[in-house]
């Protein structure tokens, strides 16, 4: 999935509310509670479909009696004792009534739209498990906690605090953790799970709850359009620095024993350890209060000596000291989590964003620090980000066509998803980046010095017979082949000479083959496209014994990763584009658009014809296409174009109802034109091209929300027949055509349905879900089952019979023959006879 947005909040709430639970918890907060308890009271959220739960500690202040007051609606439990706030969330938690749980310190006050903006973004959100919300500092201009960052010893930190409000980004993103003092959970998820863990008392039992549910498989969102505001009380300064920094260090130190993995337990966790030491011994203004226990001439015997220790360095020990006799209880913990693990450590660990971040700066300290890094080599396991290099052979700028726009949409994803990623052109690029670095394969040290940097190469088209170093790359190789160019190359050549279109024909059969048989993973557009796969794969052995072994279903060597819409919705950026700019296209006229270029396997003059026909009753009907040319230089202008602007011509259509656009839109710029439109076209032939192609301007159409008129045959006119999208047509059919256009013209509710079941399947098709299973390959890289070690040799093309089946004696195929003779007959038993003989010479 790319990173999340808010764009789902547009749609608005479920006519339904569902309920919510707000859980305060107090300790002689008195003074704190009433602009709290009024913020939940004044929520957009249905107040009969809110629960306002106040825990109190045991306070003495008169906190309770004021809420029973001046908040009756209030419930409010009493606890004999501090028992803490971890476990006051879970008595909250126990009795909410709630779908969701949402906790908000009692120094906090909500904005009005806090549970409304949670909600909605929760429900339209399923991977989402727990929200965090923006919490900003009562001047409402300075950030408290706008996500969670960690470093691997278990020390918890809020993003980007004390920053301005105005530099955070509108948008919603994972993070490791949401802070307790503004959350929201599904209530049974938060019991599920356990909840809080009680004996942390206080501190951190927020981000070992987030790592739990990464760890248990869900998803922890940081959403800045919930938020609230903290008065940053401080209820603990009235306890001291030295408590508190207890129960930082103990509580640090049972959060990465819980929860990491066992490789990175064992890797981690003695560096914590001694770490939590050394802060205690060097983070002081003063002597640490130890001696100096060297063994040199007229040493002083220390046995009976007593020296006074620092509360500092005491709250360290002490943390270690409990951390210990808490071992067995915590390694049940431990089990309980590990054994229900869902997500590996790898995919965790760009969570943390502050892996290696010391937390202490003294000179001392820092050199412990630098040693224990080296000595447990923490950066290669918990810092180093896989590198993945995607080369696309097409051309990567701000006109980008298909081939590029998926590399780069791919790029993004990757790189949000915590990769190290590398976009490369054959050509020099000129688009910007998203956060990745863009380059070309001709960059000083060439593909040599990007493929010694990458992990993993992503690669499509015929970018490995251009670059024949990929085969010989010893990481694994994900095949993007989504496009069949072999078939698309039979259409788009067949005006050319025979023997030409046989050579090329075969040129391009040959390099797919060669991919096919290099690569360790492969993606394409869809299960019909897949299936075509499979079946040449197999004729070239790779679907085998060893791939089939591995996976019975083969989706670890091939999987779907079609096209995918960005996330969030398309906005405008220039008020008019077509609409009384182009000369013959009015304000009020029906704009039908064709997006993208005029290849050869499509059909325009189908299209062309019927909009002359539905022109003379409809003289408000146009048709604009969005693009003639291809924006890679390299290819070669279409016939197909030239026959589409000769054909209106023809027919007195051009520059009144069928209009050219000469060259090619922006990538970025694209919604404006497709936001002008009403309905988006896309017509072709009945050909083996059209059944197994992924007609990727008809998700622009969807992304933009808007009706189709498609000729069936190929996978996402099947998908608009079936999801209501727009009306699909026969091959060739002119009147079909026109009758559908004058449907969508005239019939406004079929329209508004098409509009509708538009936007409902707009969340299905982003380019996080398209992409996921590149993702899924990249946080669990491998070479494939049959190219690694000693299968290599079960696919060689000198395979033989004798090299799997052992030596027989004569007695053995002697005993064999007779067998098979008598259960079979003579004839039977001779020709398998023959087939040993010539298997077992030949393998000689």
């Amino acid at each position: 999935m790319s990173t999340p947005t808010d764009a789902t909040l547009s749609t608005g709430l479920r006519q339904e509310q569902p309920t919510v639970s707000v859980v305060v918890v107090n300790l002689n907060g008195r003074d704190l509670l009433a602009p709290c308890l009024t913020s939940l009271v004044r929520q957009t959220h249905e107040s009969d479909r809110l629960e306002i739960i106040l825990i109190d500690n045991a306070s003495t202040d008169g906190s309770v009696e004021m809420v029973r007051k001046d908040f009756p609606e209030v419930r409010i439990l009493v606890n004999d004792s501090n028992v803490g706030f971890a476990p006051a969330v879970n008595q909250g938690a126990e009795v909410a009534n709630g779908e969701y749980l949402a906790l908000l310190n009692n120094d906090a006050e909500a904005d009005p739209n806090w549970i409304a903006a949670a909600v909605a973004y929760l429900t339209s959100h399923e991977e989402v498990g727990c929200l965090g919300s923006l919490i900003l500092r009562d001047d409402r201009e300075t950030i408290d906690y706008a996500g969670g960052r960690m470093a691997f010893n278990g020390m918890g930190y809020a993003n980007k605090v004390e920053q301005s409000a105005w530099e955070n980004p509108n948008f919603a993103e994972r993070t490791l953790f949401a802070s307790g003092g503004a959350m929201v959970v599904p209530t049974q998820l938060f019991l599920d799970v356990g909840g809080f863990d009680e004996s942390f008392f206080a501190f951190f039992e927020d981000v070992d709850f987030g790592w739990r549910l990464w760890v248990l498989g869900h998803e922890v969102h940081f959403v800045p359009s919930s938020k609230v505001f903290h008065r940053h009380h401080g209820t603990i300064k009235r306890f001291g620095y030295a408590r508190e920094r207890y129960l930082l260090e103990r509580n640090a130190l049972a959060t990465i024993f819980k929860n990491y993995g066992d490789d990175l337990l064992a890797r981690t966790l003695p560096s914590a350890v001694l770490l939590t030491l050394m802060r205690g011994l060097t983070d002081l203004t003063e002597r640490d209060g130890l001696p100096d226990f060297s063994i040199v001439e007229g040493a002083k015997n220390l046995d009976d000596e007593d020296f006074p220790v620092p509360a500092i360095t005491a709250a360290h020990l002490a943390a270690m000291r409990d951390f210990g006799r808490s071992i067995s209880n915590l390694t049940a913990k431990r089990n309980a989590i590990q054994d229900k693990r869902e997500r590996p450590d790898s995919e965790i660990l760009p969570l943390f964003k502050e892996t290696l971040r010391p937390n202490v700066n003294g000179r001392e300290y820092l050199e412990v620090w630098n040693a224990v890094e080296k000595a447990f080599d923490l950066y290669e396991h918990l810092v180093h980000k896989t590198h993945v290099l995607i080369i696309t052979g097409d051309t990567l700028s701000e006109r980008m066509a298909g081939p590029a726009i998926r590399c780069f949409e791919m790029a993004t994803v990757l790189h949000d998803a915590g990769f190290d990623v590398t976009l490369a052109s054959m050509s020099p690029p000129s688009v910007h980046s998203r956060g990745f670095t863009v380059t070309w394969t001709g960059a000083p040290g060439g593909i040599n010095a990007l493929l010694d940097v990458a992990d993993i190469v992503i690669f499509q088209g015929f970018v490995m017979h251009a670059i024949p170093e990929i085969e010989a790359f010893d990481g694994p190789v994900i095949v993007d082949i989504y496009d069949p160019f072999h078939l698309e190359g039979m259409s788009h050549r067949k005006h050319e000479l025979e023997w030409q279109r046989y050579a090329t024909h075969n040129s391009d059969t040959d390099v797919l083959n060669k991919q096919l048989q290099r690569g360790d993973f492969f993606v394409c557009a869809s299960e019909k496209q897949r299936d075509f796969w499979l079946g040449q794969m197999s004729a070239l052995k790779r679907i085998n014994p060893a791939t089939f072994d591995e996976d019975e279903s083969l989706r670890s060597l091939i999987d779907i990763a079609p096209f995918g819409l960005p996330a969030g919705q398309p906005i405008k950026t220039e008020e008019r584009v077509l609409r009384g700019v182009v000369d013959g296209i009015e304000e009020d006229d029906f704009l039908l658009l064709w997006g993208g270029g005029i290849y050869n396997w499509f059909d325009p003059l189908t299209l062309i014809k019927a909009v002359g026909r539905v022109a003379e009753d409809h003289p408000d009907v146009k048709l604009w296409f969005m693009g003639s040319a291809h924006p890679n230089p390299d290819v070669p202008k279409m016939q197909m174009a030239s026959s589409s602007y000769n054909l209106a011509v023809e027919l007195g259509l051009l520059g009144t109802h069928v209009f050219f656009n000469d060259g090619w839109i922006d990538y970025t710029q694209r919604q404006n034109y497709l936001m002008e439109a009403d309905v988006g076209v896309s017509t072709h032939y009945e050909h083996l091209e059209t059944r197994y192609s992924f007609r990727t301007r008809i998700l622009d159409y969807i992304w933009c929300e808007l009706p189709m008129v498609a000729t069936e045959g190929d996978t996402l006119s099947l998908l608009a027949k079936e999801r209501g999208l727009g009306i699909t047509v026969p091959p060739e059919d002119v009147e079909a055509c026109a009758d559908a256009i004058r449907r969508l013209r005239n019939d406004k509710d079929l329209y508004q349905e098409c509009v509708d079941n538009l936007a409902a399947i707009k969340p299905e098709m982003t380019w996080e879900r398209a992409v996921a299973p590149i993702v899924e390959f990249c946080r669990s890289p491998r070479r494939a089952a049959d190219t690694s070690h000693k299968r290599h040799d079960y696919i060689a093309s000198n395979f033989t019979l004798a090299d799997v089946v052992p030596e027989r004696s004569p007695y053995y195929y002697a005993k064999r023959f007779i067998g098979t003779a008598t259960a079979q007959g003579p004839r039977t038993a001779l020709i398998h006879a023959k087939n040993i003989i010539k298997h077992y010479t030949a393998g000689r």
